[in-house]
């Protein structure tokens, strides 16, 4: 105590003197009658000390309890529980669960869905542990578009509830509606199982996470393969999967992981009112890092490509990725596997039946339409003809042509005669060029080889940054289109090199050093 402050006086009382005699210090006090609560909104006493305990005792007490239709109050709270609500909250909250129970889901607080979603993860309201999961995913599917925070929460509590209770549900399924489905041990968990039982029941992206090759970055997926991957590749791995179980007797993730796996501890319920005694704090689980063994994930990488090239070779895309380095046996598994799945789907095509008479109908009518509004007709130019020299005709030229006395052409328009034909321009003496190959490895010799002389001028004159008419004369020398020899070219790269050599009308330039050795001949 400081020195400078007074000292504390204490005022002394004889509790001696009788409490109700008129000179006593304390006169009596009466303590009024305790008048008790309506029975509606009184919540069960519990002795328990934690929030989580107090709150399962009291939901075990009122587990049958129904409400009459009340007003909608709204209730808002951090870790929502029967204690943070009024009474008038708890006349809507169970008039409201009395509605859900029934199968309908008015319109309600997100507190209010998790006070009934507790209640469920503590055995509230349900007989058999598949009753509980069917309700928890009905709220679910009523209020997770309106409260997108549900998604979040109900994955991992629905996993935690299907895990606890040994539920025979696909927790692949559960994650994929929250947007969890690509990672964390639970996935890990799904991938292992299908992966084991039936990878035919993997998706086109689940796959890929086992795959160092994204087919979803190809053109083929882009433009034209994306349905047909999707089918396909998990059935091309269930097919080499079922393969090796026969011959070897274990099946992909057998053959390539030589683990025992890692140990975890799931910690069930997170971020609810949980009371630790119902299930145990922890869930034990033992998980194959599938995901991270490089000698799996190489291999689904081979069945990957080797499938999308056999898709681009029956669809007819050019291109093929290279680098594929399968066993010949099990290329060959998928190839006939593939070949034969195609085979089926277009036998599968139903035929088009055609009504002829209603076709003769048709084509009556329309030549009656045609003859009225048809004035003249002339034969056509002896010189337009196609490539092949025909005259090309149409079925309405055909039609025309088959009506007599028709007289000559329009007015104005005169006949071109033999003499006055455009002379046909002389043929160009295509150029010789060579290509030598000898210090460039296999697969561009192999690319070269497949190259005839009209792609070799291509190449030399787009490496020598020739103008595009260039181009132009190149392919009228062959007969062909610019477009249609660098595309040409283009698919002979894909085929061997695995890449392509023409990035627009240029040369690549990672690949300009390989062709300093083209020249004229």
């Amino acid at each position: 105590m400081n020195s400078n402050q007074k000292p504390l006086d204490f005022a002394e009382i004889d509790l001696s003197a009788p409490a109700n005699g008129e000179n006593g210090p304390i006169r009596e006090l009466s303590i009024p009658e305790r008048k008790e609560q309506p029975a509606e909104g009184k919540l069960p006493f519990v002795a328990a000390l934690s929030k989580e305990k107090r709150f399962v005792q009291q939901a075990q007490a009122m587990a049958e309890r129904t409400g009459e239709q009340a007003p909608f109050v709204p209730f808002m709270s951090y870790w929502p529980t029967y204690e943070q609500m009024n009474e008038s909250q708890r006349r809507w909250y169970f008039y409201w669960r009395s509605e859900v129970r029934s199968g309908r889901f008015p319109y309600t607080d997100l507190s209010y869905i998790f006070v009934c979603l507790y209640e469920l993860i503590h055995g509230v309201g349900w007989e058999r542990p598949r009753q509980g999961y069917e309700q928890m995913m009905n709220l679910w599917d009523a209020y997770g578009n309106r409260y997108p925070k549900l998604n979040q929460y109900l994955a991992e509590w629905v996993c935690d509830f299907v895990l606890v209770h040994r539920l025979d549900v696909p927790l692949i399924d559960i994650l994929a509606r929250s947007g969890q489905a690509w990672a964390g041990e639970l996935f890990d968990l799904e991938l292992e199982r299908l992966m084991g039982e039936n990878p035919a029941l993997l998706t086109l992206d689940q796959i890929l996470t086992l795959s160092d090759y994204d087919a979803r970055r190809s053109k083929f997926y882009a433009e034209e393969g994306r349905g047909l991957l999707e089918e396909y590749t998990p059935q091309v791995i269930a097919l080499v999967h079922s393969y090796l179980q026969k011959t070897t007797g274990k099946g992909l993730v057998d053959t390539f992981y030589k683990g025992t796996g890692k140990k975890i501890e799931r910690y069930l319920f997170r971020s609810s009112v949980y009371d630790a005694e119902t299930y145990g704090r922890t869930f034990p689980m033992r998980i194959l890092e599938i995901r991270k063994c490089p000698p799996l994930h190489y291999y689904v990488t081979q069945l990957v490509r080797c499938a999308e090239n056999k898709l681009r070779e029956l669809t007819g895309f050019k291109g093929r990725l290279r680098g594929v380095t399968l066993k010949s046996e099990t290329e060959t598994l998928i190839r006939r596997f593939l070949d034969k799945e195609f085979a089926a789907k277009k036998l599968s095509v139903p035929a088009v039946s055609i009504d002829t008479q209603k076709l003769a109908m048709l084509q009556k009518d329309s030549e009656e339409v045609r003859s009225m509004l048809t004035i003249e007709e002339w034969d056509e130019p002896a010189h337009e003809r196609n490539e092949e020299g025909n005259i090309p005709v149409s079925p309405t030229d055909l039609a025309e042509h088959d009506h007599a006395g028709h007289s000559g052409p329009e007015e104005g328009f005169e006949r071109e005669s033999s003499s006055e034909r455009v002379p046909e321009r002389p043929a160009m003496e295509p150029q010789r060029f060579a290509w030598d190959t000898s210090l460039l490895d296999e697969e561009w010799t192999s690319f070269s080889e497949q190259l005839g002389p009209a792609h070799l001028e291509v190449l030399y004159a787009l490496k020598s940054r020739m103008p595009y008419s260039e181009l132009e004369r190149i392919a009228e020398t062959y007969g062909s289109m610019p477009a249609l020899l660098i595309d040409e070219i283009n698919q002979a790269a894909m085929e061997t090199i695995g890449d392509l050599v023409i990035d627009g009308d240029d040369v690549a330039e990672e690949y300009s050093g390989y062709l300093e050795a083209l020249k004229k001949a």
